[in-house]
């Protein structure tokens, strides 16, 4: 307990707590109480630092009777000497709203104290209770959601725009367009619009149920598993790899041309098309691949965003001359949906295209040690079994990597 109302007796007792943090092996086991006289001369320019080394090395920190300023204070310092940390307040009065806005995410609690610090917070919830379910199961939720969507964004129009690139070697870089102007401006606001809506919505990794079971599977979040350089990296080649799939496996089939019943060949917009299509449905099965949860509005995300490019090209291509655009699709619809090669193409180059992500999901999914996976394992066996009886395997409980005890259902 730091008591101490100057500034060299602040300092003397810090560097004792110092030598005590450093003689023991069990930091998680002590704690720290302040006064807000004390904290006062700990926040000082000279003893900040001291303040803050003795505050890690503990379990928990407890300032008592300190002012909103303070508050604010230990945030930021929190903030400005922790690399990588991630700070939340929580309050539930007006006092706390300094606090609350100094920390990266505010929290307030809507009680008999009034409204002040759910007005200045990020997120309101009406108990402190809820805060456990707010960080293990929404937020942990929502990190793997809004992860997923940027990755997702970022593979699926490079995708589409390296092909551009790759056909710039064939055309002399002349500037000609692979695709029709109109389907590559309703790409994303049509086509690859609602999956993901489907990653960022209501996909779920793990039931609400198990996260508040297993705490522990919060520490993917906390430790940036989810989202780095590596994994940002690892998408962008995956699209590169897709890309060059997508181009030069259709346009070698079509190297020559692909002959119709009237004796004519393919030209520059059925090869563009084809690719197009076999484009959007690459796309939108990789962001399949990546749902944990189906449900109704999962499948209409992913069936029905590749339903409406076939739908389009039908329509679209019946435009011109009603409408001034469209006259390079007049036609296509019926060239397209009547040759063999492009039902084939759309087909095949797929599957080429997805099969190493499709090997990588099972292997990961089967023998992944991680304990995510193994969560997700134990859940899937236990939607099997209650379809065909009322049982259900016990959930585990995950104490490291490889050693499990059971305990009661979920």
């Amino acid at each position: 307990m730091l008591t101490e109302s100057s500034l060299e007796e602040v300092t003397e007792q810090l560097n004792s707590f110092v030598n005590i943090t450093e003689e023991s092996n069990r930091e998680d086991k002590l704690a720290l109480i302040i006064t807000g006289q004390a904290l006062e001369h700990a926040l000082s320019s000279s003893c900040s630092q001291l303040f803050l080394n003795v505050a890690m090395s503990c379990g928990a920190v407890i300032c008592c009777r300190v002012t909103p300023l303070q508050k604010a204070q230990v945030v930021q310092l929190v903030k400005a000497q922790v690399k990588g940390s991630i700070t939340l307040a929580i309050g539930d009065g007006a006092n706390d709203v300094s606090m609350i806005q100094a920390a990266h995410v505010g929290i307030g609690i809507s009680g008999l104290e009034g409204l002040q610090a759910t007005l200045a917070s990020d997120y309101a919830i009406a108990q402190f209770r809820y805060l456990i379910k707010l960080l293990f199961v929404h937020g942990a939720w929502n990190y793997r959601r809004l992860t997923n969507v940027i990755l997702y964004s970022f593979y699926k129009n490079i995708c589409l725009y390296m092909m551009q690139f790759w056909f710039a070697f064939f055309n002399g870089f002349s500037g000609q367009v692979f695709f029709e102007r109109w389907t590559i401006g309703a790409y994303n606001v049509i086509f690859t619009l609602l999956p993901p809506l489907a990653l960022g919505l209501m996909d779920q990794d793990v039931r609400a149920a198990t996260r508040l079971k297993l705490p522990r599977l919060y520490r993917t979040s906390q430790n940036g598993r989810e989202f780095n350089a590596k994994i940002l990296w690892v998408w962008i080649a995956d699209s590169i790899f897709h890309s060059l799939v997508l181009f030069f496996v259709t346009g070698i089939a079509l190297w020559h041309g692909a002959p119709f019943s009237d004796g004519k060949i393919c030209g520059l917009w059925f090869t563009g098309n084809t690719v197009y299509t076999a484009t959007v449905i690459t796309v939108v099965l990789k962001a399949g691949l990546h749902i944990y949860h189906w449900d109704v509005l999962s499948h209409i995300s992913i069936w029905g965003s590749i339903l409406s490019w076939f739908v389009f090209v039908a329509v679209y291509a019946q435009v011109w001359p009603t409408l001034p655009i469209g006259s390079e699709m007049v036609g296509l619809d019926s060239r397209l949906f009547g040759t063999f090669v492009f039902y084939a193409l759309i087909i095949l180059t797929p599957c080429i295209a997805l099969a190493p992500d499709f090997l990588y999901k099972i292997i990961t999914y089967q023998v992944g040690r991680s304990l995510l996976k193994s969560v997700q394992r134990q859940e899937y066996a236990n939607k099997r079994l209650q379809r065909g009886s009322s049982e259900q395997t016990p959930l585990k409980r995950y104490t490291q990597i490889g050693e499990t005890s059971s305990i009661e259902s979920m």
